[in-house]
C-alpha cells in the first residue's frame, strides 16, 4: 500500500435526523501541494458523498469513516506496506482510540446509565478496521481562518463545503428519503468538479 491520507467530514440537520458524510482519499505526496495550490476542483474530483438517514452528529460522524474505510481498505491491502492517516474535525473519532481501553473494560456500557453506549456496535467496528488497517486519526481545527490555512487545512476546508453543498443539494431533492429510508441511506455518489 501506498501511504495515503483520508480525509473525512459530515453536515446534519438535526430537525430531519439526515446527513451527509464525505471522504478524499489521496497519496500522501498530496500533501506536499502549497496550500493555495489546491483549489476546490481538485477536491471535488475525487470527493466521495453518501447520505444517512435516522442519524445524530457523533453517529454520523463514525459512520462516515467507517464508510470510508470499507471502501478504500481493498486498495490499502499490500504487503509492501504504507500508512494511512485519517483526517477529521471530529472530537468522537479523534478520540476513539485513547478511549479503547475503558471503552472495553467496561464492555460498551455507560457508567452513569448501566446502559449500552448507543453507538457500541460503531465504535467495536471502528476498532476492528484499526486492528486491520492501523491507521492513525489526526484532529483537524474546523472552520478555520482562510489566512491560517497549511495545507491540511486547506484541503479539509473543500472537503467541508463539499459536504455542506452536498446536503443541501439533498435537502431541495424530490427524491429524498421519508421517515423510513433505511438507516445508513440511499443518497451515494461522487461529485465532480463541473458539478457545483
Amino acid at each position: 500500500m501506498n501511504s495515503c491520507a483520508l480525509f473525512t467530514d459530515v453536515s446534519l440537520n438535526p430537525q430531519r435526523k439526515l446527513g451527509v458524510g464525505g471522504y478524499l482519499l489521496v497519496p500522501a505526496s498530496f500533501l506536499e501541494n502549497e496550500p493555495y495550490g489546491i483549489g476546490q476542483d481538485d477536491v471535488s474530483a475525487r470527493l466521495k458523498i453518501k447520505g444517512f438517514a435516522e442519524t445524530s452528529s457523533t453517529t454520523l460522524e463514525v459512520q462516515t469513516v467507517l464508510w470510508a474505510l470499507e471502501q478504500v481498505s481493498e486498495g490499502l491491502i499490500d504487503p509492501t506496506g504504507g500508512e494511512l492517516e485519517i483526517y477529521t474535525d471530529s472530537q468522537c473519532v479523534a478520540g476513539l482510540l485513547g478511549r479503547r481501553a475503558a471503552l472495553e473494560q467496561n464492555d460498551f456500557i455507560a457508567k452513569r446509565s448501566g446502559r449500552l453506549l448507543s453507538n457500541a456496535a460503531l465504535y467495536r467496528a471502528f476498532y476492528a478496521a484499526h486492528d486491520r488497517m492501523g491507521f492513525r486519526v489526526n484532529k483537524v481545527s474546523g472552520h478555520a481562518p482562510a489566512c491560517s490555512h497549511n495545507t491540511i487545512h486547506r484541503i479539509f476546508s473543500h472537503v467541508d463545503q463539499g459536504v455542506r453543498r452536498a446536503l443541501g443539494l439533498w435537502l431541495d431533492s424530490p427524491a429524498l428519503p421519508g421517515p423510513s429510508a433505511p438507516r445508513h441511506g440511499e443518497y451515494e455518489e461522487a461529485h465532480h468538479g463541473n458539478d457545483r
